[in-house]
């Protein structure tokens, strides 16, 4: 594969080969001519130069074609913070400093929650059986949001 050069198809790039088969035998590392040629066209993928605005990023939305060469179009779009991940000794450790993992514990066991705590290793917070139980531990123990939002900073994993 070669990642100068490619086609678009479908919207997507497919990478031109490292040979060609021409009518006049195989050709090895080819030039740029001999790629134009055969119907390939150099992939200028460069970002834009300029740096992307606080709190956003560039992602390529598609392509433009010319003769001889592809370009994406880039939009900025939002950057999207990865979702967090909690450790459970952390959140035992954070309940315990509150006083409260054996009221947690004992309401993981009546809603059915305990098993998947003790199976799990950690929780991620894209989860939905972690966001169900978080909303439902919300209501059941009435904690002010920044004291959740405490105990999960607490929690996170490294």
């Amino acid at each position: 594969m070669n990642p100068s050069y490619g086609k678009l198809v479908n919207g997507a790039i497919i990478h031109a080969p490292t040979s060609l088969n021409t009518p006049s035998g195989v050709i090895m590392n080819p030039k740029r001519l001999s790629y134009l040629q055969a119907g390939w066209k150099f992939l200028d993928l460069q970002p834009p130069v300029d740096p992307p605005p606080e709190g956003k990023e560039y992602r390529i939305s598609g392509y433009t074609e010319t003769s001889t060469d592809i370009r994406p179009l880039f939009k900025l779009v939002p950057v999207v913070s990865p979702p967090r991940t909690f450790s459970k000794l952390r959140l035992i450790n954070a309940l315990m400093s509150r006083n409260l993992w054996p009221a947690v514990r004992d309401w993981l066991d009546a809603s059915g929650y305990y098993d998947l705590f003790v199976a799990a290793q950690d929780f991620r917070e894209d989860h939905p059986q972690f966001a169900a139980a978080l909303a439902a531990a919300r209501t059941r123990f009435s904690l002010p949001d920044s004291e959740i939002t405490a105990i999960l900073a607490e929690s996170a994993a490294d």
